[in-house]
């Protein structure tokens, strides 16, 4: 069973191993094990850091629970730019990727954004593609061989009708 809740600050230990673990074994066709681009891309994956976003009131974060266990996590800030999106290796094509992003969208759409972008990895492309993300421009180099594809997701609607209480979770 997904769950997915708003992040906590004591989330931070669990949401950083999805993190790193996502990046290091998921993406190897993305850092081809270039100890360089992992390094810098690994550099801002901490607990405190994790913190640091939390604590910014124009970003909301959602973490994924499959079976009990924080499996994915989601950082979506106001300006309409998902900024984090990471599922454990392990957890992915179980359906916690499309919990995480429908609760992202979901804020995006009570935030009267029309519009979400994102920065994709070569791996995260067809994912972001089967959710409806159009290809925004050519793909640039970020930390070392890193290539990322910009997308953009256009025409959000708000559903009043799915909006969870405090109790619920999301808020």
């Amino acid at each position: 069973m997904i769950t997915v809740r708003e992040a906590l600050p004591n989330d931070a230990e669990a949401v950083v191993a999805v993190v790193r673990q996502s990046i290091t074994q998921s993406c190897t066709t993305d850092h081809r094990n270039d100890p360089y681009t992992l390094a810098k891309w690994l550099e801002n994956k901490t607990p405190q850091q994790f913190v640091s976003w939390l604590s910014k009131a124009n970003n909301f974060c959602v973490v994924a629970l499959l079976n009990e266990r924080l499996s994915g996590v989601g950082l979506l800030h106001r300006g309409g730019e998902i900024r984090l999106f990471f599922v454990a290796p392990d957890a992915q094509r179980h359906g916690v990727g499309k919990t995480i992003h429908a609760a992202l969208e979901e804020r995006a759409a009570l935030w009267g954004l029309r519009v979400v972008h994102l920065q994709s990895t070569a791996l995260a492309r067809q994912f972001y593609e089967a959710l409806g993300y159009q290809s925004a421009g050519a793909a640039t180099l970020r930390f070392g061989l890193l290539q990322c594809y910009p997308y953009e997701k256009m025409q959000l609607q708000p559903n009043y009708s799915l909006k969870r209480t405090a109790a619920d979770g999301l808020h």
